[in-house]
């Protein structure tokens, strides 16, 4: 699947208080970090308008949706661009789908086989010098039809090619003839294809290789935004550097590495929000002010005095601002600031490789390491940012067992132990060698972090007689040595892609071992399992066997299953209606703003004393 799922979450113990409290002082008594571009004086009109001003933080790898592969391209990319479908953005679990671009709903043929996408008849394209006017704008089912090939032009390498590879009719014909064609050379998606017709101006359809009901979820995703045929033959290799969507927003300016400007663009769909003014379409800001600042602390000093309208919390951070029970400290609040927060749709593990025989044929000994290890402790360390976990998928979606913790969800040393001895290692001593049993630990990464992680779960084996040596690689080498079956556990977690549990089933899929499952995991009776559910819709049949195969991985234990993080954002009262959803990647269109109570704020600023942070 899409290799940016997967991740390497971070814990964040504990940290010293004093220095960001010292650098909340030094903000108050008017330490300033910004650059000239937050300096300047606005002039009467660009104060009453609804500006939103942002950090991006890292650097932006593509605009163009195929390759936009990173979170915070595809944020942008889903300003730029639209999609066929959509998230509601006030309907988190469960997530609902809604149309963007289409007219309606798209329903399967009834085998399971065709989807016909029926595009709206009010979208255009924003302007650029590829077209002469707004008749030739005009986003039509030729300019979708093309959109979904170049996921699949081995030239281009998408990230995206995950969503439609082996999935669509004759797609496996184009991708030879492209292979065939130069750079910059589009005769390959002129020729027809069965997967992909276009049956009048505005309609799709869309045949797959077989029934696959979660296709539908890919829709939604900004690797399925729409680009223009014009505007990629015009600026063929440029094309990232110029992108033409038909977004709520537009490009207005862009100074690489330094910000990007957005702007509303007027001729964007009719759409509306439910719960805010009524009649007013979307989007309510005039501008969006992207900075990419690389510095967290510059970053941090802007949004306390204003410059930036919300903020993302790491680890230092939140421990400054937020007691134990995550409460924002007072000296915040005094000043309107909230703090918003929700779990990540993300669950992080510590991987048993199915590579090494002792850990792929002895379930007890996975059981005993299992209940070895403490949850709590995490919990505790991270200062509330961490949830814990009793199994590989996620709450908010069928399959997950939210009031169940298994056999082996806690930590249990007694059990352990009696585990252990049954699986032929009583008090961890390897028979073989008449000393403790060994494992190594890898991680990408040896900052520390990574060392702090290690230290945690060698403590943890050690109290069954289990000794731990700590691996650190970077990221390529660490991946190299799960390929080459060379670990024995490791860390990695795993962010869904789309609101079902079979994206996290498919990590325990053997076939799919050395890709997406990266602990080699094989059994065949899950094999079986997945395999029965792949084409079967949503039904409360689907769910039953969902929670089976939940149940069969708690017993199994191929993981460990450790935490899901939680995202933190501190807001400034005059930013509204900004909610977290995982799987809408950019949510500034439905943003709002009071520009007037944002300038009396920061006039009316005042330092924050040293005091007021320790209460």
């Amino acid at each position: 699947m899409f290799f940016m799922a997967e991740t390497f979450s971070k814990i964040h113990v504990k940290k010293v208080f004093f220095p960001l409290c010292l650098v909340l002082f030094l903000v108050g008594g008017g330490f300033f970090l910004f650059s000239k571009s937050f300096s300047h004086k606005r002039n009467d009109r660009e104060n009453k308008q609804k500006v939103l001003r942002v950090s991006i933080g890292k650097r932006i790898t593509s605009l163009d949706p195929a390759l936009a592969s990173d979170s915070y391209s595809q944020k942008l990319v889903s300003a730029i661009f639209d999609t066929p479908l959509q998230y509601v953005y006030t309907k988190k679990f469960p997530v609902q789908l809604e149309c963007a671009m289409l007219e309606k709903m798209p329903e399967f043929s009834p085998d399971g086989k065709k989807l016909v996408l029926t595009l709206r008849k009010d979208l255009f394209f924003h302007e650029k010098p590829c077209f002469p006017d707004k008749k030739s704008r005009k986003v039509t089912a030729a300019d979708l039809r093309f959109s979904i090939l170049r996921l699949a032009d081995p030239r281009l390498m998408s990230g995206g090619y995950f969503l439609v590879r082996g999935k669509i009719a004759e797609l496996d014909r184009f991708r030879k003839e492209a292979q065939k064609s130069p750079a910059g050379d589009f005769t390959a998606y002129k020729k027809n294809y069965s997967g992909l017709q276009v049956l009048d101006e505005y309609t799709l359809q869309i045949t797959l290789t077989k029934s696959d009901p979660r296709f539908i979820y890919a829709l939604a995703m900004p690797f399925f935004s729409v680009v223009s045929v014009k505007s990629a033959e015009y600026y063929r290799g440029n094309f990232a550097d110029n992108p033409v969507g038909s977004g709520a927003f537009r490009m207005k300016e862009w100074v690489k590495d330094h910000r990007m400007i957005l702007e509303k663009y007027p001729d964007y769909r009719k759409e509306y929000h439910s719960g805010r003014e009524k009649g007013k379409n979307l989007p309510y800001l005039d501008k969006v002010e992207c900075y990419f600042i690389r510095q967290d602390l510059a970053a941090w000093l802007m949004f306390l005095q204003g410059k930036l309208d919300y903020c993302n919390l790491d680890g230092e951070k939140f421990d400054a601002v937020a007691d134990a029970s995550g409460n924002l400290i007072p000296a915040l609040r005094k000043r309107g600031i909230h703090l918003l927060s929700a779990p990540f749709f993300e669950v992080t593990y510590i991987g048993f490789h199915f590579g090494d025989p002792r850990l792929a044929n002895n379930k007890k000994l996975r059981q005993a390491m299992t209940l070895a290890f403490d949850k709590d402790f995490r919990k505790e360390s991270s200062n509330g940012r961490l949830m814990k976990i009793y199994s590989p998928i996620p709450s908010g979606v069928a399959g997950a067992l939210e009031k169940e913790k298994g056999s082996f969800g806690e930590k249990d040393l007694v059990q352990a132990k009696k585990l252990l001895a049954e699986a032929g290692y009583p008090g961890g001593i390897d028979p073989a060698t008449g000393k403790n049993l060994v494992f190594t630990f890898d991680q990408a990464g040896g900052e520390t972090f990574f060392r702090q992680t290690a230290e945690m779960l060698a403590s943890d084996m050690k109290k069954i007689g289990v000794d731990i040596v700590p691996v650190f690689n970077n990221r390529a080498r660490f991946f190299q040595r799960l390929r080459q079956n060379q670990v024995q556990l490791f860390r990695l977690s795993w962010v869904g892609d789309y609101p079902d549990a079979e994206n996290f089933f498919q990590l325990f899929y053997s076939p799919n071992a050395g890709n997406c499952n990266r602990a080699a995991y094989s059994n065949k009776l899950f094999d079986a399992m997945y395999e029965e559910i792949l084409e079967m819709k949503d039904s409360p049949e689907r769910t039953a066997k969902y929670e089976k195969m939940t149940r069969f991985l708690m017993d199994e234990c191929p993981w460990i299953f450790e935490s899901r993080p939680t995202s933190f954002i501190l807001v400034h009262p005059w930013v509204e209606n900004l909610f977290h959803h995982d799987f809408i990647f950019s949510n500034w269109k439905y943003l709002d703003m009071d520009p007037e109570k944002r300038e009396e704020g920061r006039k009316n600023y005042k330092p924050i004393p040293m005091g007021e942070l320790r209460k």
